[in-house]
């Protein structure tokens, strides 16, 4: 798998830890960050299905997604893997988030990687990937700090 679909970064809240790790790890929460969300249904605790109706010029249509919490630790750490597919689409993402105390607020180091690109999304050239998913990076955490009262 190339660097190309590897994401990371660090972001850093006001918020401690513990409310850091209670949005990003609340299912319905977590919905109301998602950038272009059509739909979503919590499947159980674990899991949500939603449609989401992006507006790349290279991914079209909806895509059906499911969002499942991994392993997790309380106040530290959380996993999500990510599948999506739409008309000839597909892929699955799997992430790790890791929150540490900073001060009085957090620091979130995060890890994304897209493990399986299907369909015509394969072909797609790996900077327009990049520079789709760095729009939808930025969309999110904003959306995050908004629900911590943050922004």
């Amino acid at each position: 798998m190339s660097a190309a679909n590897e994401f990371g970064g660090e972001e850093s809240f006001a918020s401690p830890p513990e409310q850091v790790y209670a949005l990003l790890t609340d299912l319905d929460a977590m919905a109301s960050t998602i950038p272009d969300l059509v739909s979503s249904e919590r499947v159980d605790d674990r899991t949500l299905k939603c449609v989401i109706k992006p507006g790349f010029s290279f991914l079209r249509g909806t895509m059906r997604t499911t969002i499942a919490l991994g392993e997790c630790t309380p106040n530290d750490r959380a996993a999500m893997n990510v599948e999506a597919a739409g008309i000839g689409v597909g892929m699955v993402i799997g992430s790790q988030l890791d929150i540490q105390p900073e001060g009085t607020g957090s620091r979130l180091i995060w890890r994304a990687k897209i493990e399986q690109r299907k369909g015509l999304l394969a072909a797609v050239s790996p900077s327009l990937i990049r520079g789709a998913a760095d729009q939808v990076i930025r969309h999110t955490w904003n959306a995050v700090r908004l629900k911590l009262g943050e922004v």
